[in-house]
């Protein structure tokens, strides 16, 4: 038995009003802003971006890359005003840094000091920055104006599914059997909780018979990231799932602290790298609380990677269609609604007595109210690739989450951690099982001479459309259960998306898709 899932976080308003006011925050208190900078073209870009094409890195900087010139103009004025401010080609973001009066003072900004009833003492302002014209003329978004609002990862923590029932019942082993394990794909993670050594991923490992993780995995850290949390468990889950699944696949994890000024920061590196072109994330925050800085800031460093051909799956969260708090009204989980990346919801698995795939239902549990996360966005609009899948209850808005698998707890994934055997669920134990079946479809696809998955939406929309005329179908249709709020049915739904995979039909799909001219 898996423990229960955390509640969400209170909001920032919530927190605020909750805690003691220790005044204005002073020169001790240290500001870590993220100022996310303007491309140039936009609508050039936007228009890359629907047609499904790709450039590359160099070709990308060149076209739609920030104006070197008023970044160094806008850095000029953050160094004035008393910031460390540092910009590397060919990133999208400022990193400036600075005591808080001198963040204060520049953004026209009050930021104060709060204490919480536990003791944690977090700085925040609820007033929106107004940015000086010659930063503004770079810039479009500034994140890290307060140390409360930060990611948070889905998972909870025995049993569980061990490498052979994945392989098995998500029809993986067809891969697996045609020689398919990852082989020449990186796979990137963003994780904000640490490892506190390798003992955990060699156990799993030599306890599967899989490759050693030396052979695989690179850690990333840098202290313009910041300081990831001490190790909870979320980073051995990830890693440990993605490599039963592509056990040959390259693993690059990007180390931060929590706070969106610092995880911007990350992120964006991790995109100008591009040492891969798969990422998994399996974090999130609440859609109407995260900072319209941040939101802003991330979106346009995820153009980035969509333009340049990479596959981005996001975990929906683990409160069902409640990301916010059941105190809150129905919300989704940031990035997982932006429209640029693939969504992953939850679902509870039962097994035939043979150990095969039998059925699944939206997983929503009311007693720990939690669910595979799902609704529709309060602030982007509905894409193309998802309009016919239009419900009246979305109006209009980015419906989440695209695909699911398996993440409730109690039907959950055998791990290693803290040198103990578990059993875990949460969207972030799905997320890395389709970013690991990414990285196989993406071996099998270049093996066959052509081009890898990238944006994964438009092709799992046409599959999902055009299910009646495939066979295998790629999809398990989830059409039971909910996610506290929505129900699953049949075809595309709030609680599942198009529902979880058949990997050999998935491959098979794809490669028809392309073939076809996807």
């Amino acid at each position: 038995m898996g423990r229960g899932l955390e509640k969400p976080p209170p909001t920032l308003a919530q927190a605020i009003s909750r805690s003691t006011r220790l005044g204005a925050a002073d020169s001790s208190t240290t500001i870590f802003l993220s100022f996310g900078l303007k491309v140039r073209n936009q609508g050039q870009l936007d228009a890359l971006l629907t047609s499904g094409k790709t450039v590359s890195a160099s070709e990308y900087a060149a076209r739609f890359g920030p104006e070197p010139v008023l970044v160094q103009r806008a850095m000029a004025t953050l160094e004035t005003a008393g910031l460390r401010a540092v910009w590397r080609p060919p990133s999208s973001l400022i990193a400036a840094d600075g005591p808080a009066p001198a963040a204060s003072q520049l953004l026209g900004v009050d930021i104060e000091n709060y204490r919480m009833s536990d003791g944690m003492i977090f700085y925040a302002t609820l007033d929106q920055p107004r940015l000086p014209a010659t930063i503004a003329a770079a810039a479009a978004a500034v994140s890290g104006l307060d140390s409360y609002r930060r990611d948070h990862g889905y998972a909870v923590r025995p049993g569980g599914l061990v490498p052979v029932d994945v392989l098995s019942y998500y029809n993986l082993k067809p891969l697996r059997d045609a020689g398919l394990d990852g082989t020449g794909q990186t796979i990137m993670l963003p994780e904000i909780d640490d490892l506190p050594n390798m003992t955990d991923l060699d156990k799993f490992a030599a306890k599967f018979g899989l490759p050693a993780f030396e052979s695989v995995l690179t850690l990333k850290r840098d202290s313009n990231w910041g300081t990831p949390e001490k190790a909870q468990g979320e980073t051995a889950l990830d890693l440990e799932i993605l490599h039963e699944v592509a056990p040959n696949a390259k693993l690059v994890v990007y180390f931060s602290s929590p706070d969106f000024g610092h995880s911007d920061r990350a992120f964006d590196q991790m995109v100008t790298d591009h040492l891969g072109s798969i990422i998994s994330e399996s974090l999130g925050s609440c859609e109407p609380d995260t900072p319209s800085g941040a939101r802003d800031n991330y979106a346009a460093i995820q153009d980035r990677a969509v333009a340049l051909g990479m596959s981005h799956f996001v975990a929906s969260g683990d409160n069902g269609a409640y990301t916010c708090g059941l105190d809150q009204n129905p919300a989704g989980s940031f990035p997982s609604t932006l429209p640029t990346v693939t969504t992953v919801g939850g679902t509870t698995v039962f097994e035939s007595q043979q150990g095969v795939y039998f059925k699944e239902y939206a997983w929503g549990s009311p007693l720990d109210q939690s669910g595979g996360g799902g609704g529709a966005s309060q602030f982007y609009a509905m894409p193309n690739y998802q309009k016919s899948e239009g419900q009246p209850g979305a109006h209009g808005q980015r419906q989440v989450p695209d695909v699911s698998a398996d993440a409730d707890p109690l039907t959950g994934f055998h791990i290693i951690f803290g040198g103990r055997d578990e059993q875990v669920g949460g969207t972030s134990a799905a997320t890395p099982l389709w970013a690991g079946t990414a990285a196989l479809i993406n071996q099998d696809l270049k093996q066959k001479g052509l081009h890898e998955i990238g944006f994964a939406n438009p092709a799992l929309y046409w599959m999902g459309e055009n299910s009646s005329r495939l066979s295998p179908k790629p999809f398990h249709d989830v059409t039971s259960g909910n996610n506290l709020f929505y129900d699953a049915g049949t075809g595309w739904d709030f609680a599942t998306g198009w529902g979880s995979m058949d990997a050999g039909a998935l491959d098979a799909a794809w490669v028809r898709y392309i073939k076809g001219g996807g």
